[in-house]
């Protein structure tokens, strides 16, 4: 009975924690692709893989994106496109997440490069929540995560709308409000 209730408390911490098994796996809407979440060594890095459906790897992530380190990429803010060409997730770090995209191209997934989102905000999470007809994704913004968070909180939300034919991300419209202390 210990063993069982044991089990289970460190099961419901992990939960609550946010931890995902390294082993995730999320499918495409159509089913041609599948998400893993790679855990690195003994690190606490976590990879990003996207493999067909017949489980050949056709894009695995590098330790740094745009030219920031990447240390994990978050599940809970995986979203694909209805059509499923473009995977967004949010990556990063605990005190600073931004989304990623990474489109199908025919071949393999490449990444595009989101516009800059939140620009001199310190230490924002940039996630996405909804995807809508044209490849436009809603952005939802929240900071900081570090330090002066009850000093200089802020709220807000991004629109942004990806062309696959030119593999490229701009912003429709962003929107930062602070909250008062």
């Amino acid at each position: 009975m210990k063993i069982t209730l044991t089990y289970f408390i460190l099961a419901t911490a992990t939960l609550f924690a946010g931890e995902v098994s390294k082993n995730l796996r999320k499918d495409s809407p159509d089913g041609a692709f599948k998400v893993s979440l790679i855990k690195v060594g003994e690190t606490n890095t976590r990879r990003l893989e996207i493999a067909d459906k017949n489980g050949k790897a056709v894009f695995t992530s590098g330790l740094q994106i745009d030219g920031t380190d990447v240390l994990d990429f978050y599940a809970d803010h995986l979203l694909w496109s209805p059509d499923s060409k473009i995977l967004a997730i949010s990556a990063g770090y605990p005190k600073l997440f931004r989304t990623y995209l990474f489109a199908w191209d025919g071949k393999g997934f490449q990444h595009i490069t989101m516009p800059n989102i939140a620009a001199g905000e310190d230490n924002p999470w940039i996630y996405p929540t909804e995807w809508s007809e044209n490849h436009i994704l809603q952005l939802k913004i929240s900071g900081p995560h570090a330090g002066q968070a009850l000093v200089s909180g802020y709220d807000g939300t991004a629109v942004v709308q990806v062309d696959l034919q030119a593999k490229t991300s701009r912003r429709i419209s962003e929107k930062v409000e602070r909250n008062n202390p």
